[in-house]
């Protein structure tokens, strides 16, 4: 009865071990797919999230984070409008996560973790066809700096820009840039804020802290004309004087005829209705915005834009005649250092006439953490950090048949390592959005089934996905999946699963060649067991890993019965000393009075020295001859069972 109870016990420790998170089995692939594109060596996160180790330490703190929904950082309200690549966390990852640090963060065999996937250290845009950099330039002010910096493109004919970066050199006091063409020669005024100095300077781009790369809608683009110069207007925050920066611009670009975009402040100071932005101390105070669109138009994304005083944001239009809302953003909370062009899945078109409007709220009392001034002071409209905007970017066309259909995005977006070993896999994304479908590839073959905005792959190759919108279809740009060979790691049907008592059982791994092996006893590594075979005294749950020099993989689990169990002490009714021991153990207790012979084993069952000893109540045993570790004494009886077990530690 005792050995069915025992063998339930460990079949249900090992279900429950099964089920329970481990980092390497589940919580590095969410932390990998969410966090680290920003907590990494050089991302603009203060901590890297990369390790183990790393994200072990901080996992009271990442829970609370991902339940306030703080981290990954993104603002928008995600039951108002979703937005193209959002940092959400799904609700069954935050579950995984709790669960993980409930249980303890297991770390489970980290040899099998998935690579932390690797950042380009530069460009997000892989070969950007244009890429501009200032010189270096050096703050020369404690106070906010605006610069306009002058940068010519050489493009002799037009091109078109289909996705624009902007690449700080200094992250930490780079505030926002503004990047504008200007395809004149009117003068430009390198300092100041407010515009270039050039009335024919138009807005392509914005940067703040949080922004990603912006790419257009398929056959979509901003026009740069022949012998362009774009201009990068860079607010340098506070406390930047005396150090350095060399931000650069990026642009993909296409030459073919495409549709312009604009990018304009709609909403903006002018046309508040209940201006001015005049925020006095230690109030809270709401303003509105509003304009009536004068052409029926196709808007792709909103921006909207305050400072340190913002509370909230909330950016919406009615349609004419039936007031019908449409929703662009709301922020709930705002975060000066994460907005971002929240840019619609689906094209948003709005009639002639329709009325764009937002609601701003500004907290300019001591409860407001961000607030700039202690004690308060009032708070106008200006361009420096301590002054206040009221601003709303967006992206639009004149609206053109179709435009409902407009494809918004085509790339796939990794959600963690595309070099890994067998046996893992990677979250390949393409855009979410009302009314897609979707066909995935694999080096051109269509893969059964895969229909879905998302796809796990684990096999190399080049993937691509067919997005098709009403009478539009694109096909993305491939992304390449590298999938090493991981070694075959089994263990062998062993003669028996039952151990005799006081013997053990020969397990044996599938053959391999130029392989490195370890063996593990309910998730523990036995020390020195490193061979293809291993005799088994103990009983409990067998894995081996088998490393092949690139890769490791784990064999699934088996179950030993009967023996002895392993590592641990058998009776307390005879005691050992000293302990730790230098060159003799002294036994002393009950020896039931007969013959029995003594066995000391290795922590992996490995024996070094066997005797006998004659059952008295006081024995000794010598230890000159082993070195200094930890060891196991057996007590065996006659019939070779073992009796006794003790563990003792010899430190001369």
């Amino acid at each position: 009865m005792k050995r069915i109870l025992f063998i339930f016990s460990i079949i249900y420790g090992l279900s429950a071990l099964s089920q329970t998170p481990t980092w390497s089995n589940d919580v590095a692939k969410l932390i990998y797919g969410n966090c680290t594109s920003c907590h990494r060596t050089g991302g603009i996160a203060p901590f890297a999230l990369e390790t183990y180790e790393e994200v072990s330490n901080m996992a009271g703190w990442l829970q609370q984070a991902m339940e306030d929904k703080r981290m990954p950082p993104w603002t928008p309200d995600e039951d108002y409008k979703h937005f193209v690549h959002e940092r959400v966390m799904a609700p069954t990852e935050i579950t995984t996560f709790q669960q993980w640090v409930a249980a303890g963060m297991p770390s489970g065999n980290l040899n099998i973790a998935p690579p932390l996937p690797v950042y380009e250290s530069g460009s997000q845009l892989g070969s950007p066809e244009i890429s501009l950099s200032i010189p270096t330039y050096t703050v020369a002010s404690a106070s906010d700096v605006y610069r306009n910096f002058e940068l010519f493109v050489g493009n002799s004919t037009a091109t078109n820009a289909t996705a624009i970066e902007v690449v700080p050199g200094n992250s930490s006091i780079v505030h926002h840039v503004l990047v504008f063409q200007d395809s004149t020669s009117n003068p430009i005024n390198t300092g100041g804020a407010g515009g270039t100095g050039s009335d024919a300077s138009q807005l392509l781009y914005s940067y703040v802290p949080g922004s990603s790369p912006y790419f257009t809608p398929v056959g979509t683009g901003f026009r740069l004309a022949p012998n362009t110069r774009i201009i990068l207007q860079i607010h340098y925050a506070p406390g930047s004087n005396g150090l350095s920066d060399a931000t650069t611009v990026n642009f993909k670009t296409d030459n073919s005829p495409l549709r312009k975009i604009y990018v304009n402040p709609i909403l903006n100071h002018s046309n508040m209705t209940n201006g001015p932005l005049i925020i006095p101390a230690n109030q809270v105070k709401t303003f509105n915005s509003e304009y009536t669109t004068p052409i029926k138009s196709t808007v792709l994304y909103a921006f909207p834009h305050m400072h340190l005083l913002g509370k909230s944001v909330k950016v919406w239009s009615n349609a004419p005649t039936t007031n019908d809302t449409t929703r662009f953003v709301w922020v709930p909370q705002w975060d000066f250092h994460w907005q971002d062009n929240f840019i619609f899945p689906n094209s948003v078109i709005l009639p002639l006439g329709s009325t764009i409007q937002a609601q701003a709220v500004y907290d300019n009392t001591t409860t407001n953490p961000n607030n700039p001034s202690s004690p308060p002071v009032l708070v106008t409209a200006g361009e420096s950090t301590t002054d206040e905007m009221f601003l709303v970017f967006f992206a639009y066309m004149p609206f053109s048949p179709g435009d409902q259909y407009l494809i918004i995005d085509k790339r796939i977006s990794p959600k963690g390592a595309t070099t890994f070993c067998q046996g893992n896999t990677v979250r390949l994304e393409a855009i979410n959005g009302d009314g897609y479908t979707y066909q995935w590839y694999l080096n051109g073959a269509a893969l059964p089934g895969e229909t879905n905005y998302f796809m796990e792959a684990g096999t190399s190759g080049d993937y691509t996905v067919s997005i098709t919108l009403g009478p539009n279809n694109v096909v993305s740009d491939p992304v390449s999946l590298v999938v090493n060979d991981s070694p075959v790691a089994q263990i062998q049907t062993p003669s028996s699963t039952d151990i005799p008592v006081g013997g053990s059982v020969m397990l044996s791994a599938a053959a391999g060649t130029g392989v490195q092996y370890q063996w593990y006893l309910n998730g523990n590594a036995i020390a020195g067991a490193n061979n293809a075979t291993f005799d088994a005294p103990y009983n409990g749950a067998y894995t081996v890993e088998v490393f092949n020099g690139t890769c490791y993989a784990l064999s699934d689990p088996l179950l030993m019965t009967g023996g002895v169990t392993g590592l641990e002490e058998l009776n307390t009714s005879f005691e050992i000393s000293p302990n730790p021991a230098q060159y003799f153990l002294q036994l002393r207790g009950v020896l039931l009075g007969k013959a029995l012979l003594y066995a000391i084993r290795e922590l992996n069952g490995k024996e070094l020295h066997k005797g006998s000893i004659n059952g008295m109540n006081d024995q000794s045993i010598s230890l000159d001859h082993i070195a200094n570790g930890t060891y196991l004494l057996d007590l065996i009886g006659q019939q070779g069972e073992v009796l006794y077990r003790k563990r003792f530690v010899i430190a001369r």
